[in-house]
């Protein structure tokens, strides 16, 4: 089976998932053909610049609260919005287990936001992979599902729920729903299709791949260049090649 370009090859030798996450630059969309690869997305807050100062400021603040003898209700939310804000920043440095630390006791501290379960899904996908970990394979599972029972239609957890369920717990079905789902609400989440493509592409369903990838093109076109259209719609058009050259054989 030839394999499909995707916006942004990563490095496999890490064997790691790559993030669909909120709080991450853009990077890339579906990435090569290894069951073991995840994506990034659009995100709401960008992170990348953050110094360790900034870091170290943050820890001082939870260490004087944690300090506290009596927690009053204000204390605690603050623990709990500093504790998400250090998590988060260690997943978008992929640092998994002081992610996941973090953002447990940003959920001990009551922050038990759809984010807090999503990026915990995020930090557990990672970590299963890099720890061949299948108790973090369940756990990643479960605050996916967790964020999206407390969000309901959380595209982001949909996702990533989606790649984890096609590639690790061979339920395809679902999978492939849960990104038609997404990519039928909002066909601006380019991540989805591509996954779309790529999911009919490995159950042989080429000919309804190659649509997908066509429809995808042709709304790619209408977008204004940048760096990251002009990546999608490259490996878009590869895409189309290979399955246009798969299908003529």
């Amino acid at each position: 089976m030839q394999k499909l370009k995707t916006p942004k090859k990563q490095d496999n030798k890490k064997n790691r998932f790559i993030l669909p996450v909120l709080v991450v630059t853009i990077i890339g969309v579906l990435v090569t053909i290894s069951s073991l690869d995840f994506f990034r997305c659009n995100v709401r807050r960008q992170l990348s610049s953050v110094n360790d100062k900034f870091i170290n400021d943050i820890r001082d603040k939870i260490t004087t609260l944690e300090k506290e003898e009596v927690k009053d209700p204000l204390t605690l939310r603050r623990l709990a919005e500093q504790y998400n804000l250090l998590g988060t920043i260690y997943v978008e440095r992929e640092l998994w287990t002081p992610a996941i630390d973090a953002l447990n006791n940003s959920l001990k501290y009551g922050n038990n936001s759809p984010a807090v379960f999503y990026s915990l899904g995020l930090a557990y996908s990672n970590r299963s992979v890099q720890m061949s970990s299948a108790d973090d394979l369940d756990k990643a599972e479960a605050c996916y599902r967790k964020a999206i029972e407390k969000k309901p239609g959380f595209h982001d957890s949909m996702y990533g729920l989606a790649v984890l369920l096609f590639y690790h717990r061979d339920k395809k079905d679902e999978a492939m729903k849960l990104v038609n789902e997404i990519a039928a609400a909002n066909p601006a989440f380019y991540e989805a299709r591509f996954a779309q493509g790529r999911f009919l592409y490995e159950t042989g369903k080429r000919q309804q791949a190659l649509s997908v990838y066509q429809s995808l093109s042709a709304d790619l076109d209408k977008l204004p260049p940048s760096e990251i259209v002009n990546q999608y719609k490259s490996n878009c058009s590869s895409n189309i090649d290979a399955l246009t050259a798969e299908l003529s054989k």
